[in-house]
């Protein structure tokens, strides 16, 4: 479900690269940032995560939370 909301959002918006992470055989990389539940967002700038979220989001709502996240780390 996530992986086809990822790919409308990627087609829709510029600069923004998902890539998706199989938890169960890279178990360092979900302990690395916490990934406790699935799906868990985590949006990165600069090679530095600035936001995470758990649970589903449609694709308007997915692409709003990552716009907001972007606008907020330029002010931060």
């Amino acid at each position: 479900m996530m992986g086809q909301i990822m790919s409308e959002v990627q087609r829709n918006t510029n600069n923004v690269t998902f890539t998706k992470v199989n938890t169960e055989k890279y178990p360092k990389i979900a302990s690395q940032y916490n990934v406790q539940a699935l799906p868990t967002l985590v949006l990165f700038k600069n090679g530095k995560p600035i936001r995470r979220i758990e649970g589903v989001l449609n694709a308007s709502d997915l692409k709003r939370w990552i716009e907001q996240a972007v606008q907020t780390s330029k002010t931060a």
